[in-house]
């Protein structure tokens, strides 16, 4: 609790960006699995983790948004294969 007033509000941010990125995600799986186009969406992956399992699984949609996300994320300082590397991550720990 003694943390400074600024340090809390980053952290509540970043804890709502997260909830919204896996609504988001959920609910564009949503949309795509009616027709084929994505697996069952589970409430528990992140757009980025999306993308990189379609990527994977040779969607064309999902190497384009794959590649608009990894050029994002270097660009914020992440390493390269962003979405692919989610996605092996939080695929281990899904199944």
């Amino acid at each position: 609790m003694n943390q400074p007033f600024l340090t809390r509000v980053k952290q509540s941010v970043r804890a709502i960006g997260k909830g919204a990125d896996i609504f988001l995600g959920s609910l564009w799986k949503g949309v795509l699995y009616p027709f084929g186009l994505a697996d069952l969406p589970t409430g528990r992956e992140c757009i980025s983790t999306i993308c990189g399992k379609a990527a994977f699984n040779g969607r064309r949609w999902g190497r384009v948004a794959s590649a608009v996300i990894d050029w994002a994320a270097q660009r914020l300082g992440d390493d390269p294969d962003h979405c692919l590397r989610m996605y092996l991550k939080y695929d281990a720990i899904d199944n």
